[in-house]
């Protein structure tokens, strides 16, 4: 890896830790910004409002990309995030904390989009699987240094100073991305207009798909966002199929795209059950400090990282869909051994090296079939897709697992069963559909 291969790396890492971090790190100060702000209303709009700004700004970016550089879509992402990041810290009042916050999703959404789409342009596999595996398992190491760092912050400094760390970092890494993100690969000539019915059509399922699933007060306004999206979906489906150059590249969706999508989203819900949850249990239950919960679920980082520096060696003695049922198997195996061994945390750290190859394997194939299998011409849509994909599953995610850890039905007596029970529900769906519709055996990415 040369000089200038280091420094994309490290951009990235960048990228993904700030987008990352912005969520275990804020957590702690939740109390003082309510006391020090008088907030009346939830708390918890700090991060509905950054996960919201997140789902938004991931599907334009592969349109902007066709129209422009990627080093200038990358600047403004960072220019975003610092600004939020900057007023986030000198909100006097919480309007202007929460206004502040959805400018930093903003920001967050349209790098965390960008990390899927540049190891593409700037890497060949197997080095690209190494990167990839990297600057994905940033996401949990995160979990572990928010919360150290948090801490330290809010021992010495207020918690505005949580929100001022990410400025400094974000201007190095501007400074990694202006010196290193030049691409001789890449393409921006788009000359046809903005599909902006699309784009509409598209921005309104969403925003019924995920009323459908937060929206808590009446059942009845559940179902008739469900039904809602369901009918815009086909609307939107059926306009994306006569436009020249649609938002949404209906016809790149074949067999594996669609099951490499639902893998994605779903599991992106599941690792929200083991990454928010099963640290709350930890604490809750087990009476773990939250660096001792973090370091409990670190195991999942670290297999994460060292599988994806084997994976090209792994798949190399198996098929595309063996590969996928062994992370299956491997995930399963991790949920029945946290069902035995709940309350020993170091039995469950050990477990959970399991979920960490499972994850590593899924998302970094899911990765790079996506990118592999859709043509030049709509990859960078394609790719802004697949992390609106998981953007989704984190955040419908976080409220699904919520309500099932809450469920005060538990077969086994723990709440944390009940998440380990719905993962396990999940992937044997997940075992069915790729038994059923994956049939090509042999073929290797």
């Amino acid at each position: 890896m040369n000089i200038r291969s280091l420094g994309i790396m490290i951009a990235l890492i960048l990228i993904m830790f700030m987008s990352a971090i912005e969520t275990s790190i804020v957590s702690l100060a939740l109390p003082t910004i309510k006391s020090d702000l008088n907030v009346t209303s939830s708390i918890s709009l700090i991060f509905a409002v950054y996960f919201t700004a997140i789902v938004i700004a991931n599907p334009i970016v592969g349109e902007l990309l066709d129209r422009t550089k990627i080093i200038y879509i990358t600047l403004f992402g960072l220019l975003l995030f610092t600004l939020g990041s900057l007023f986030s810290g000198l909100s006097s009042t919480y309007t202007i904390l929460i206004l502040s916050r959805f400018v930093q999703g903003l920001g967050a959404g349209v790098m965390m989009a960008l990390s899927q789409i540049v190891p593409k342009l700037a890497f060949e596999i197997p080095l690209r699987y190494k990167v990839m595996g990297i600057v994905g398992s940033v996401w949990g190491i995160s979990s572990i240094i928010g919360p150290v760092l948090g801490g330290g912050i809010l021992e010495f400094a207020t918690w505005h100073w949580l929100f001022f760390v990410n400025i400094p970092i974000a201007i190095f890494a501007m400074l990694l991305v202006i010196i290193t993100f030049h691409f001789e690969n890449e393409s921006s000539s788009a000359t046809s207009k903005l599909d902006v019915r699309g784009l509409s059509l598209f921005y309104i399922f969403v925003f019924f798909l995920i009323f459908a699933v937060m929206y808590t007060s009446n059942i009845y306004l559940n179902v008739i966002s469900i039904i809602l999206a369901l009918i815009v979906g086909i609307i939107l489906y059926r306009n994306e199929k006569t436009i020249k150059t649609p938002f949404i590249p209906v016809k790149e969706f074949n067999k594996m795209i669609v099951l490499i999508f639902f893998t994605d989203f779903a599991y992106a819900i599941i690792l929200m059950g083991y990454n928010l949850y099963m640290p709350i249990y930890l604490q809750e239950d087990v009476g773990l400090s939250p660096l001792q919960s973090g370091f409990v679920i670190f195991p999942i980082s670290f297999a994460w990282l060292v599988l994806n520096f084997n994976l090209d060696k792994l798949e190399a003695t198996m098929t595309r869909k063996t590969l996928y049922l062994f992370a299956f198997t491997c995930l399963m195996l991790c949920g029945i051994l946290v069902l035995i061994g709940t309350e020993s945390p170091v039995f469950i750290a050990f477990s959970l090296l399991l979920a960490g190859i499972s994850f590593g394997t899924v998302y970094t194939k899911d990765s790079v079939i996506t990118q592999e299998e859709t043509s030049p011409k709509n990859m960078k849509r394609m790719m802004s897709l697949y992390t609106l994909t998981k953007s989704l599953g984190n955040s419908m995610g976080s409220t699904i697992m919520g309500y099932v850890y809450a469920f005060s039905f538990t077969i086994f007596g723990l709440h944390i069963h009940n998440i380990i029970l719905v993962s396990l529900v999940i992937l044997i769906t997940l075992i069915i559909l790729w038994s059923l519709m994956y049939k090509e055996q042999d073929r290797r990415i």
